[in-house]
């Protein structure tokens, strides 16, 4: 499969019922002997916020209130980046990550009280994916990730997302992250 090919898009991976989604984990980044740089995550994080805010702007929610709601909230201004020590922060939400031994970013968290997270435990059932009903890959993309001897797809696991600016936040920065890492170790 070319490296095109593999990218991760967001028709592919859509988010329904608000904030129910998953992101697929090519299994040779979980290769204990790949180095992957640990900086990707936070290197892209202020380019995930300009998307996520262009993309939250096309959302159009049928609840008035919740519209209301994430206009005055999260779209009344375009974010602004500061950095806070070792993190960056985005208005109200923060580029905490965790990463395993060769560098795979194992957690994205935005805030651990009101945003949610994205994680990835080999050994917890919820990383796993089990058919297509979130992920819309061509057969051979499917194969393409799915681990041998496996039955299901690596994924990453949702965690306290509680909102649709979340989950689309959070789903964004994990598809820019796996593609740049695709292309550095592709």
């Amino acid at each position: 499969m070319e490296l095109e090919e593999l990218f991760l898009k967001k028709e592919e991976l859509p988010i329904l019922y608000k904030t129910c989604f998953q992101i697929p984990i090519h299994p040779r980044l979980l290769d204990p002997c790949i180095n992957i740089d640990t900086s990707i995550a936070q290197k892209i994080f202020p380019d995930v916020a300009q998307d996520w805010y262009e993309d939250l702007k096309k959302y159009n929610p049928e609840d008035k209130q919740e519209k209301e709601w994430i206009e005055n909230v999260f779209l009344k201004e375009k974010p602004v980046i500061e950095k806070h020590f070792n993190h960056q922060i985005m208005n109200f939400w923060q580029d905490d990550i965790t990463i395993e031994e060769n560098g795979f970013v194992n957690c994205f968290s935005i805030n651990r009280n009101a945003g949610g997270s994205l994680y990835f435990n080999k050994e917890d059932f919820n990383c796993q994916s089990i058919g297509n009903a979130y992920i819309h890959f061509s057969d051979e993309k499917y194969k393409e990730f799915k681990p041998e001897n496996e039955d299901n797809l690596f994924v990453y696991s949702s965690h306290n997302i509680d909102n649709y600016p979340g989950a689309l936040f959070l789903r964004n920065w994990a598809i820019k992250y796996m593609n740049e890492v695709f292309q550095k170790i592709f």
